[in-house]
């Protein structure tokens, strides 16, 4: 009896929770707020006291009205997939920036369902240094009217981005190291692989003072030397960059392993004008799980057999030597 009293109680405390989280949750999900902005890359080339203009397309994609708060953000490379890491110390000035060089920022209302063309003046200062400078144009959707923030209140609505990459010419320090080949099944890397490779991946550094965007030839042979994949590096338009002072692996999948043995990866790699080529070769292993199975039985049974071989010939010692004694 007293436990069904305890199960009774429990139920009726669930319920009255469960009633009590749904119009929360319901709430949550219909106040929420959204954009939706392009393009998400645009590249400049201009020269010190040059101008241009960035046109950015903004969309509310939520069911109210909200605000897009407009702002800049530096960031640095991840080293590994070029992919933006945000610097978020405030004490952290990127030499990189470009928030000199944007003009018109400013919060943009946006009815539900709205776009807006945003155009923003880019003005290279006159007495910029050549070299590479990046930054993220962020907006972030806070909601507006009735569903806006009260005093004290912190809405914590994502933001969207589109990254902006401005070359200043002039004296360009091009410099960068082929630093490794990486091979992968799946998201394992290594040299011996018992399931077929998916992927390459090329690892370069850039140690100069502007933008990379490197190019080339990577192909793989098998062991009698026939090429069995070629693929062309960084094959996309626009081109991926490296950042200076970044590294970054260039990822392509592959195709065609299927024989069992050795294989060569050969990686060609130009930037630039292309006058200079880096190259870099590594080889794997592509064994079968299911004949690398075979191979470790027979080498146990090899093992067992030298095994039992010393075995019997301690034995066969042992009694030739009591013999003679």
């Amino acid at each position: 009896m007293h436990k069904l009293k305890r199960l009774i109680t429990a139920a009726i405390v669930l319920t009255f929770a469960v009633v009590s989280v749904l119009p929360a949750a319901a709430q949550q999900d219909t106040t929420g707020s959204g954009l939706s902005i392009s393009p998400t890359l645009s590249e400049f080339t201009l020269k010190p006291g040059q101008a241009d203009k960035l046109d950015i397309n903004l969309k509310n994609i939520t069911a109210n009205k909200i605000t897009a708060q407009a702002s800049i953000a530096d960031f640095e490379s991840d080293n590994v997939s070029g992919n933006p890491k945000i610097i978020t110390d405030p004490n952290h000035v990127s030499p990189n920036s470009i928030r000199k060089f944007i003009l018109g920022m400013e919060d943009i209302p946006l009815d539900v369902g709205q776009q807006k063309n945003v155009t923003l003046a880019i003005q290279v200062p006159g007495d910029a240094a050549p070299g590479a400078y990046f930054g993220i144009i962020r907006y972030k959707a806070v909601p507006a009217g009735q569903n806006a923030p009260g005093p004290g209140e912190v809405s914590l609505s994502a933001s969207v981005g589109t990254i902006v990459l401005i070359g200043v010419p002039g004296n360009i320090r091009e410099q960068v190291q082929l630093t490794g080949l990486h091979i992968y099944s799946g998201t394992r890397k290594g040299t011996l692989f018992f399931e077929k490779p998916t992927k390459i991946g090329v690892e370069l550094r850039n140690l100069g003072n502007g933008f990379v965007k490197p190019f080339g030839t990577v192909e793989i042979r098998n062991m009698t030397g026939k090429e069995v994949y070629t693929y062309q590096l960084n094959n996309t338009n626009p081109r991926a960059s490296v950042l200076p002072g970044s590294n970054r692996i260039l990822e392509n999948e592959i195709k065609n392993i299927g024989a069992i043995g050795r294989y060569t990866v050969t990686a060609s790699v130009s930037y630039g004008s292309g006058s200079q080529v880096l190259t870099l070769k590594k080889t794997f292993w592509y064994v079968p799980i299911w004949l690398a199975a075979i191979i470790l039985a027979v080498l146990g049974l090899l093992i067992l057999f030298v095994f039992r071989a010393y075995r019997h010939y301690r034995r066969e010692s042992k009694r030739a030597y009591r013999r003679k004694g």
